[in-house]
């Protein structure tokens, strides 16, 4: 499919073939949108704004499909010298209203869907409820301003759509459209995965919840079209300007064979919209299921009741005046929606809170059709509708999710070390993702500079942006905040008004928070790359450093506190050392695959060589969002700010004894850790970003080559080995921490706290040996190099451990200014 060209009167055509999967899919889509609406009017007889939004939905989507129809019968899909003269103006003016609405369809289908979310969770689910406002918010703010920004894409406007031949600018189509696309996916992974815990908490009969949660994620097809999408638009736009131009044979759809280049791009474009709206309708098609294939929901006994209902549902409407509502098992009523009750309701809950997250579910033939007089009608007090769902009732040491029942880990400095190991390898694959994201960024920092012409200020700035930027706002402005969920609590218990709110946040929120960030960073790097624009991508670094820097806040405490204290530096070297095998097998693939050869026919770089790390960017996206789904599953053992600080009371030295100026030792100790970080990062950084400058100090004159006469490996090689070196330190001390406590009485064993010495004595030895030692042969300064990598390896891991110990209490505030 990666053509789609046929002939016709042996002239290459995309033309038919983006004809029939438009229309095939707009048929498609359209069948659906009528079943639906047939659903809402005739069987539910209630119309909402989320239906009346999926109207507007489809109207756009005929006139952007339309468009597409009319314009290969134009032209598109034929290469220029195949384009009637007479064709061109309407071809260009077919693009033109596509472009103008494709956004506003896309913005009308999405608000619908989101409007259904706020629907489903009104008074019950205020996470789904805040979070779908957050994201109706963003997708209707950049379906605006994308919408304008294809109106006035010329300058003058006219010039879009006529054979304007003066004085005039536009923006290329395709660009705009892969500029756009990092919130298209943001926004579609965001409305596949927000209803899906909300879902899989309800209690329903298994077949039904099955069905329920199988329906809600064929959203999944709607982000895999806009990926295949994504991979046409790159592809055209390797063919076609990506600036903006003033050439007038380079304006809006007339830039050379934009017709051929453009057309699987557009259908894409088109596919994606109408698939959108077979996913759109599909939940709402229960009551249409149930007249033609009522089996389909219902378990073959009869029953509606499974082994997983072990808590009734019940739902019950009231009309305005006060009168119930309810109609009979079999019957129906204008605005009424009824909800068979299970006839084993094992607990009420008298002061129950309104609720609809069911009302997609409640239809007037809810009742098996089987027995449909089996359950009648409970007559409740007026303008109440009661619902018990599997949270309220349930134990407090069981999760359940319908599909999985777990015990709820204890406290995770009560944990057992077989029980700490399957937490913290759950834990460090978050260690191997920013593991990977710090090895490629040296070298792609550096390979952004060369394309983009950029001064060694504005690569420095790029570094900046991550660990200055990102890195330093991240655990202070969302990190503390979100990890410090005891804090929150206690507040909010002592507000009347809030005397019933959960706790907020913990290690496990942190993490799924922090996951979205970088998500968000990964997927902004694709434009930024297109554009090659320093802005751009300065801005990308800072959010992906602020994503790191807030899943860090919560992974190294968790890696130190979960499990015996007296094993703390050996996990936290472990994690960290996964981590420094997930930076070489990032950079080895920068070096080796990404940007192996790195020149264009004439010796040039440019933006294209940056595709295969933007689809890696794109994947890591994708990941981050199944590992925030699987966190949010996953039972993580927790800890409060009480038992931090029962856990400091036990330890041999008082931490809150007064030392200099009056400082607890504690204090002290938290101050000079946070200085040796900062300066043992400093240093390393320094050294990675001036490895190529040392390497070639000694050598007869400059040279840009990465091999350069006179070294046996290149650069980037000897880099990769010190990289190594620095990996394989860390699994060598968590060995020798590991070995320190199996043997305390050894005098051949280092502790932590003397391999810490050695290791930062080691450092700053090699260090110095880099500056004075000037060899004839290059190859040699290699040496100290690669051993200040490995002395300097354990020194992070060994600090922060060792910070955070006897912090009892403030424990959860004071770690973030460590990280």
């Amino acid at each position: 499919m990666s053509d789609l060209a046929v002939s016709t009167d042996h002239i290459p055509n995309r033309g038919p073939a983006v004809f029939a999967v438009t229309t095939a899919t707009l048929v498609v889509g359209t069948a659906f949108f009528i079943a639906r609406l047939f659903c809402r009017s005739m069987i539910v007889k209630r119309v909402s704004w989320d239906d009346y939004f999926i109207i507007l939905a489809w109207f756009l989507a005929v006139g952007l499909s339309t468009t597409i129809d009319i314009g290969t019968s134009k032209g598109l899909g034929r290469h220029d010298v195949n384009i009637a003269s007479e064709d061109r103006l309407p071809l260009r003016k077919t693009e033109y209203v596509f472009s103008v609405l494709y956004n506003p369809a896309l913005m009308a289908l999405k608000t619908s869907i989101l409007i259904f979310y706020l629907r489903l969770s009104k008074n019950t689910q205020q996470i789904l409820r805040i979070a779908s406002w957050v994201v109706l918010g963003i997708v209707n703010t950049a379906g605006v301003v994308l919408t304008f920004l294809n109106i006035f894409q010329c300058n003058p406007v006219i010039a879009a759509f006529s054979l304007y031949r003066y004085q005039a600018q536009c923006i290329p189509l395709l660009t705009e459209f892969i500029c756009s696309a990092p919130v298209n996916i943001v926004t579609d992974l965001a409305i596949l995965a927000l209803p899906i815990p909300v879902l899989t908490g309800m209690r329903l009969p298994k077949r039904q919840k099955y069905i329920l949660v199988f329906t809600f994620s064929l959203g999944i097809f709607v982000t895999i079209v806009d990926v295949v999408r994504i991979y046409y638009l790159q592809q055209a736009i390797t063919f076609v300007p990506t600036t903006p131009s003033n050439d007038p044979d380079a304006l809006f759809g007339d830039s050379p064979e934009f017709a051929w280049n453009a057309s699987l791009s557009l259908m894409w474009s088109a596919v994606e919209v109408n698939v959108g709206m077979i996913c759109a309708c599909i939940p709402t098609l229960k009551p249409l299921i149930l007249k033609i294939l009522p089996t389909v929901l219902f378990d073959p006994d009869g029953t509606n009741n499974s082994s997983l209902s072990t808590y009734a549902t019940e739902t019950q409407d009231m009309e305005p005046g006060g009168s119930q509502a309810a109609t009979g098992p079999g019957e129906s009523g204008e605005g009424t929606e009824s909800l068979a009750v299970p006839a084993q309701a094992q607990q009420q809950d008298s002061s129950a809170e309104q609720i609809s997250t069911l009302d997609f579910l409640t239809t007037p033939d809810m009742v098996n059709p089987a027995s449909p007089k089996s359950v009648p009608p409970h007559p409740t007090s007026p303008t109440t509708r009661s619902t018990w769902m599997s949270g309220k009732s349930r134990n407090d040491n069981a999760i359940y999710f319908g599909f999985v029942n777990m015990k709820r880990p204890k406290s995770m400095i009560k944990t057992a070390p077989a029980e700490s190991l399957r937490y913290c390898v759950v834990v460090t694959i978050l260690f191997l993702l920013w593991g990977f994201s710090y090895g490629l960024l040296n070298t792609l920092n550096n390979v952004i500079a060369t394309i983009s012409d950029m001064s060694t200020a504005e690569t420095l700035g790029l570094t900046t942006a991550y660990f200055g930027g990102g890195y330093f706002f991240g655990p202070l402005v969302v990190g503390e905040w979100v990890l410090r969920h005891d804090e929150h609590a206690r507040f909010h218990k002592n507000r009347r008004r809030h005397k019933h709110r959960d706790a907020v946040g913990g290690f496990k929120a942190t993490f799924i928070l922090g996951l979205c960030i970088y998500g968000i960073g990964t997927i902004m790097f694709w434009p930024c790359a297109v554009l090659t624009s320093f802005p751009g991508f300065m801005i990308s670094n800072f959010v992906v450093g602020f994503g790191l820097g807030v899943l860090e806040t919560a992974a190294n405490p968790f890696i130190i506190l979960c499990g015996p204290q007296q094993y703390a530096e050996t996990r936290i070297l472990i994690a960290q050392g996964f981590q420094g095998v997930a930076s070489v097998i990032s950079g080895l693939l920068a070096q080796k695959v990404f940007f192996d050869d790195i020149a264009d026919s004439e010796g040039r770089r440019t933006s294209l060589e940056l595709i295969d790390v933007q689809w890696t960017y794109l994947a890591i996206t994708l990941s981050c969002v199944a590992l925030a789904l699987f966190f949010y599953y996953m039972p993580l053992p927790e800890v409060t700010d009480a038992e931090l600080g029962r856990v400091a009371d036990r330890l041999p030295v008082d931490p809150k004894k007064r030392t200099i100026g009056g400082m607890q030792l504690r204090t002290l100790c938290i101050i000079l850790a946070v200085m040796a970080q900062w300066f043992y990062v400093a240093a390393q950084e320094s050294m990675s970003i001036f490895f190529d400058d040392l390497m070639t100090s000694t050598l007869p004159g400059p040279s840009d080559a990465d091999r350069p006469p006179g070294l046996v490996l290149s650069v980037s090689d000897y880099l990769l080995i010190a990289h190594a070196a620095f990996t394989i330190s860390r699994f060598n001390a968590a060995h020798l921490a590991w070995l320190s406590v199996k043997n305390p009485q050894s005098r051949f064993i280092p502790t932590p706290r003397t391999q810490l010495t050695i290791f930062s004595t080691l450092s700053v030895v090699f260090a110095i040996v880099c500056v004075v030692l000037r060899p004839a042969n290059s190859n040699f300064i290699a040496i100290p190099a690669v051993l200040f990598f490995f002395a300097e390896g354990p020194i992070w891991p060994l600090i922060f451990a060792m910070g955070l110990r006897g912090q009892g209490f403030v424990n959860n505030s004071q770690l973030v200014t460590d990280v």
